[in-house]
């Protein structure tokens, strides 16, 4: 790495036919506080006006940089495409519909400063296509036992460079769910810190990616990323294991075909018994007693 990408962070913008909110989503970076920045658009063969759009601000702005797919790459190739091209201290991805608020990107550079972290990741909005906020992705207290269970991760997050360097591409065999699969493998290796405030909004339409997939597609890649992983987590905690089970037990409890058994059924009851027992019922009482205090 070169020394005058000290400091630098990289962003991945990954597009297909997005003239519509693509302005929003380049205007949110160039308007972040934060300025040693780069933008790497990835244009995968797109068919609208995207890549005139992107050839506008690449030409007004020099840290804005263009590149278009010969053949259409899917995300997870468009990414790994995008962070090869990188030269930053510091790593992260968007979509173009999607926008930082414009604090994000200082916020999350002090976070991985201050606190000697490897990845971080903040509060998510999520939008609709009139911009009114109709949820919102938080991570809960217990982050780091949770995530063997649960993607909270959401949109807004960076990592270093020895992250990339160590945990390398995204795997192209996991679309849809290729970002739990890296953050999962990240979770196993490094440093994690959560902000808790609200630095990004995610926009859910019905043009969305994973909006227009069938749910148990997805249902089934998230279950083979969760046994992919799972070797890489030594030992795992009763919490852990409660939420493993727990969220294999509903990604087989949603799947359309309620014929196929739930073979995860079991061990998730007498999960359900030890974790009563031995960790949520203490953790209510001593809840109380500190109250009274």
């Amino acid at each position: 790495m070169e020394n005058n990408s000290k400091g630098l962070v990289s962003i991945v913008l990954p597009i297909y036919n997005g003239e519509k909110y693509m302005r929003q989503s380049i205007e949110s970076v160039i308007n972040q506080t934060y300025m040693n920045w780069e933008l790497i658009i990835i244009d995968d063969c797109s068919t609208d006006s995207t890549p005139d759009i992107a050839k506008e601000y690449a030409n007004q702005d020099e840290r804005i940089k263009y590149y278009r797919n010969e053949t259409n790459l899917k995300l997870p190739r468009g990414l790994n495409r995008g962070f090869s091209l990188s030269k930053g201290e510091y790593l992260t991805w968007t979509s173009d519909d999607n926008l930082y608020l414009p604090i994000a990107i200082e916020r999350m550079v002090s976070t991985i400063v201050t606190e000697k972290a490897d990845f971080v990741f903040a509060t998510c909005d999520v939008i609709n296509e009139n911009n009114e906020v109709v949820e919102i992705i938080k991570a809960p207290k217990d982050y780091k036992d949770a995530v063997i269970g649960w993607n909270f991760v959401g949109a807004c997050f960076m990592y270093t460079r020895t992250v990339y360097e160590t945990i390398g591409e995204y795997d192209t065999n996991k679309f849809l769910v290729e970002d739990y699969d890296y953050w999962l493998r990240i979770f196993s290796r490094f440093c994690v810190a959560n902000i808790q405030d609200v630095l990004y909004q995610y926009r859910w339409h019905d043009g969305a990616l994973t909006s227009t997939e069938k749910k148990d597609r997805i249902n089934s890649m998230c279950e083979k990323v969760l046994w992919d992983n799972i070797g890489n987590y030594n030992n795992l905690s009763l919490k852990q294991k409660y939420y493993l089970y727990s969220h294999l037990h509903r990604l087989r409890q949603s799947k359309e075909d309620k014929k196929e058994r739930n073979k995860y059924k079991l061990k998730l009851s007498i999960l359900n018994k030890y974790y009563l027992i031995f960790y949520n019922t203490p953790h209510r009482i001593q809840s109380v007693f500190t109250r009274k205090k």
